[in-house]
């Protein structure tokens, strides 16, 4: 390691460097969840830098929220481990920025998740379908309490996705569902019961039906059956003329 950024290959500041070896390190798993980093001297011995330079690299860490500074007598830099919902909030500012709509979100959602139902199709375990039989159930179960049972089809979507086994496509897709669950939320508050109860069960129907494409390894029919159903649920919320932008329903 070295304060000079031009001695390292890449050119990076010195802290970005520092920053970078401590990362790796929380990646791996060599500093867990929760552990204390090591004490400055120690750090500062290992890595050849100076104070400020470490200083730097922690509040670059902190930034990324893979660490938390606290302060005082007992203070310390405690690990945090690296959390979707984090980058999913800041992707989610982003595109308020680059002025998405929430027609854009559900677009996306359709082109992520579609191919998600048929990798499903494909290659589903016998307890993947389980999983898959008994959400669709637990729906069914909150029928009566919308509020419940738009929390239980969100947890569908993220189950089928869950199921694909990639770890990319589980990240994409977070990002795009954290937005679209504040959106649905507020389709919920601002409709009353008669209109969005019909949209929540067709939901639930529209999932057991993708389950059994599924049971089918039918992958090209539970792919276009997907896709439609999260259309559908854009054009329902959209005929009530709510937020059209990111950045309206981010607040």
């Amino acid at each position: 390691m070295t304060e000079r950024a031009r001695a390292h290959p890449s050119g990076r500041k010195a802290a970005d460097v520092v920053a970078a070896a401590l990362r790796r390190r929380v990646i791996l798993g060599e500093l867990r969840e929760g552990d204390l980093l090591p004490p400055d001297e120690t750090l500062l011995a290992e890595l050849r830098v100076s104070k400020p330079t470490l200083r730097q690299a922690i509040r670059i860490l902190e930034s990324e929220s893979l660490v938390t500074v606290r302060r005082g007598p007992r203070g310390g830099v405690r690990v945090s481990v690296p959390r979707v919902e984090t980058a999913a909030g800041y992707v989610a500012t982003v595109l308020g920025y680059r002025r998405a709509t929430t027609s854009d979100l559900f677009e996306a959602a359709a082109a992520l998740e579609g191919p998600c139902a048929a990798m499903v199709a494909r290659s589903r375990t016998a307890d993947q379908l389980r999983r898959l039989r008994a959400a669709v159930a637990s729906e069914a179960e909150a029928a009566a309490d919308a509020q419940q049972l738009l929390a239980r089809e969100n947890d569908f979507h993220r189950l089928l996705i869950e199921c694909t086994g990639n770890g990319t496509l589980m990240v994409l897709c977070e990002m795009v569902r954290v937005v679209i669950d504040e959106v649905t939320a507020r389709y919920l508050a601002a409709t009353r019961p008669e209109v969005h109860e019909p949209m929540l069960a067709v939901g639930t129907r529209t999932h057991g039906r993708v389950v059994d494409l599924i049971e089918r390894r039918d992958a090209e029919a539970a792919e276009a059956l997907w896709r439609r159903h999260i259309r559908d649920t854009a054009a329902s919320i959209g005929r009530i003329g709510g937020a059209e932008r990111v950045v309206d329903v981010l607040g």
